[in-house]
């Protein structure tokens, strides 16, 4: 049998360096689950609300108002492992992926992902999420968030072998011992508590999201696309907007009470939006 005929990647993103250094094996505490949405009261609502505060409202954004709550109400999962230890932390901070798409011929194939944090997360509405998000996400993809340039510039110039030790290092200085990395373009608490991905804009349904240990972030939501399906209502099958969360965990800091318990707080936010999610 002949060798496999193959051809050495140059041309990539330090994204794909920084997942290459992430994942070494599949061995991980990772737990996966699944969250579905009844969207309709929500989805009414919207127009009005959006209208009122002059910006547009995604699924994205009220899954992070939501999860805020949740996190207020459950502090024990708002927390960080270090060492064997578990530590808990003040405020609520989203992470949410963004999308940077890339330049030249090739755009797809330069494209890449990057983060926003948004830090006390408790405190904001949706709106105000909305806002902040939006205003993070047009400097990350217009190249005006130095911090961001300057982390990227570095894994640009690492060397594939040493991204894995870099992200370790990194990791064990910033969260380990609490130092001040931002010479490297590090910001302070980089990850947040949560990770917010919403695929339902690239046109995915539903997938789940891996744990990356460096980030010490216990839990990642993946907003899929909300489609129609027949739902159960009051004894009778009526059509309902579906929006499917996939849930990733860490299962030596959540387990399934905690699970259980955040699962029934965050569907009570999307029952009475008008009360937990679109109230200001």
């Amino acid at each position: 049998m002949g060798k496999v005929k193959l051809k050495k990647v140059v041309d990539v993103s330090p994204f794909r360096k920084v997942a290459m250094g992430t994942w070494k094996t599949a061995k991980d505490p990772s737990v996966y689950g699944l969250v579905e949405i009844d969207m309709q009261k929500t989805l009414e609502l919207l127009p009005a609300y959006s209208e009122k505060h002059g910006v547009k409202i995604t699924p994205a954004h009220l899954v992070g108002k939501a999860i805020s709550y949740c996190m207020t109400r459950r502090p024990e999962i708002n927390a960080m492992i270090r060492g064997s230890r578990i530590y808990l932390r003040e405020n609520v901070a989203l992470f949410y992926q963004v999308n940077i798409p890339g330049d030249g011929e090739d755009k797809v194939k330069k494209a890449t992902l990057s983060g926003a944090v948004l830090h006390e997360a408790e405190n904001l509405e949706t709106s105000g999420i909305a806002k902040a998000l939006k205003e993070k996400a047009s400097k990350i993809r217009t190249g005006k968030d130095e911090e961001m340039k300057k982390n990227m510039d570095v894994f640009k110039i690492l060397p594939w072998w040493f991204v894995r030790y870099y992200l370790d290092i990194a990791s064990f200085l910033m969260y380990g011992l609490n130092l001040n990395l931002s010479f490297l373009g590090i910001p302070k608490d980089p990850f947040g508590s949560v990770m917010i991905t919403n695929i339902g804009s690239l046109g995915i349904d539903i997938a789940w999201a891996p744990l990356c240990p460096y980030t010490r972030v216990p839990l990642l939501l993946t907003v899929g696309a909300a489609t129609e399906k027949p739902v159960a209502i009051d004894g009778k099958v009526e059509v309902r907007p579906i929006l499917p969360i996939a849930v990733t965990f860490d299962h030596r800091l959540i387990d399934g009470v905690h699970a259980a318990n955040m699962a029934k707080d965050f569907k009570k936010c999307f029952a009475e939006p008008e009360k937990y999610l679109l109230n200001d």
